[in-house]
């Protein structure tokens, strides 16, 4: 027997026991309630996630407000239903992000970054369903087995081509797979979409939330200071010229178009919920020193009408680390207009006397600095903020 011919025997009874391996990609939707046999790969999937999920419940990265965790736990309920409500898990994870993710065992986490963008709890509502039906779908176990199978595949394809003699031939293969990968990826998204949006309107919410969300997004990351940010829409695919969010809110908007009665937004119960932390999240945002999709999306918040205080004085911080031409000017502005509202910290008050103590308006950052005191008698940098008082006062007399 030659070699060639050796190897292709070899080949061939590689090849019997790689497809006898494959799995079927074909699963029924999970049911309320239901946990997977322990002898199947689907319940080592379950395994893992429940080891992850018991790292994440001690993580620092958890938010333990108990009243926004009782607050995005209802909304689920309300969307999933009171069937799959026990076998959901809520996480609200302290990531500056727009993202949020299901496990396969029943665990979601909502990263801070989403309910920072999210207008309303409608909005919120459409991603809990995106998120629910790719665990009620079992898409993860499907794409599990894709990988494991199209891993099977590559290994054929590779051997096959080089006892041919054209090894380029399976860096190609290899490339194809990928793409192929990624188009199990896009028709779970648009399944998710879809389901997703089904669920959340038959829970009374708006439909034309649904692509709102995704509209806000791809406008607040074209206003993005960073090109590698900007390119991210245009990224979405392989192969397609035409990003995967303009398809995805061309859906949507279709589904919405749909819909005979209009249903619930709940934007005051929603600014309600996430108010108190919206200083918290804008902080942990502006880390990431992108003003221009910062600015854009404070501009945003504005727009609510709703923590005018915090967010003109969070703006004004936006401006004051920028440092462009007339940036201090608008932060003294926006420092200024932050002032009038009742919500406004106490350290918009330092910032004004800071900034019309560098522009020699003495008086007016005398004033100030008071305020300050008086709003925040035990402030860290008290002595500091009196030494400077006590200096003013010397100049005005």
């Amino acid at each position: 027997m030659s070699k060639k011919t050796f190897l292709k025997t070899v080949i061939v009874s590689v090849a019997v026991l790689i497809l006898a391996a494959c799995e079927t990609t074909n699963v029924d939707p999970i049911a309320a309630s239901e946990r997977p046999e322990e002898t199947t790969d689907e319940a080592g999937l379950w395994l893992q996630m429940d080891e992850t999920e018991k790292l994440l419940k001690s993580s620092a990265l958890v938010e333990n407000d108990d009243a926004l965790n009782a607050y995005v736990q209802t909304v689920a309920c309300r969307v999933v239903g009171p069937d799959y409500c026990p076998d959901l898990r809520v996480y609200v994870v302290k990531q500056p992000f727009f993202n949020a993710n299901m496990a396969p065992n029943g665990q979601m986490q909502i990263w801070t970054g989403l309910l920072l963008r999210a207008e309303n709890e409608a909005q919120l509502a459409f991603v809990i369903g995106h998120e629910f039906a790719h665990y009620r779908q079992r898409h993860s176990l499907q794409q599990w087995r894709e990988i494991k199978n199209l891993a099977n595949a590559s290994l054929l394809f590779s051997m096959g081509t080089a006892v041919a003699g054209v090894p380029e031939a399976a860096v190609l293969g290899d490339f194809s797979i990928a793409a192929r990968l990624y188009g199990f990826g896009r028709d779970k998204e648009r399944e998710a979409d879809e389901l997703g949006f089904e669920f959340a309107t038959q829970a009374g919410y708006a439909g034309e939330e649904a692509a709102a969300i995704w509209k806000y997004l791809v406008s607040e990351v074209e206003n993005s200071d960073l090109e590698r940010n900007r390119r991210t829409i245009a990224r979405a695919s392989i192969f397609s010229t035409h990003p995967v969010t303009s398809e995805r809110i061309e859906n949507l908007e279709a589904l919405a178009s749909e819909e005979a009665e209009t249903g619930d937004t709940a934007t005051s119960t929603y600014i309600e919920a996430t108010g108190p932390f919206l200083a918290t999240w804008l902080d942990a945002d502006l880390v990431q020193s992108d003003f221009g999709k910062h600015i854009f999306l404070i501009n945003h918040l504005l727009e609510r009408g709703a923590r005018q205080g915090v967010l003109y004085f969070r703006r004004g911080e936006a401006y004051r680390l920028r440092r462009e031409d007339g940036d201090e000017a608008r932060a003294l502005e926006d420092y200024i207009k932050a002032s009038t509202f009742a919500d406004a910290p106490a350290a918009t008050w330092r910032e004004i006397g800071e900034l019309q103590r560098r522009s020699d308006n003495p008086a007016q950052a005398l004033e100030a600095y008071r305020t300050y005191l008086e709003k925040a008698p035990e402030a860290s940098d008290k002595l500091l903020i009196e030494s400077y008082v006590e200096a003013l006062q010397e100049e005005q007399t």
